[in-house]
């Protein structure tokens, strides 16, 4: 992984974590997040928009102690960070 993509994947573990403390809940799949934001996403500002999007999600579906958060819910914020991203 490159030092952008080590960066990227730190901030998005950061964020997760401050989701998980904020509701009490752990994301069962986090490492698998952490990794498909840093292998696609390349700004700070996306990650922050993802992660934002997760924790609204979260806090709207949450049912228990953990949460398994699915692939059609992360994958159009991804696609619709990278499309920001190119545009910018």
């Amino acid at each position: 992984m490159s030092d952008s993509g080590s960066r990227i994947a730190e901030r998005a573990l950061m964020h997760l974590r401050a989701i998980e403390c904020a509701h009490d809940l752990t994301i069962t799949n986090k490492s698998e997040i952490v990794s498909e934001i840093a292998s696609r996403i390349s700004d700070e500002r996306s990650v922050l928009m993802i992660c934002t999007s997760l924790n609204t999600w979260i806090a709207m579906n949450r049912i228990g102690g953990s949460i398994f958060i699915p692939g059609e819910v992360l994958e159009p914020l991804i696609e619709l960070a990278e499309i920001r991203e190119r545009c910018a």
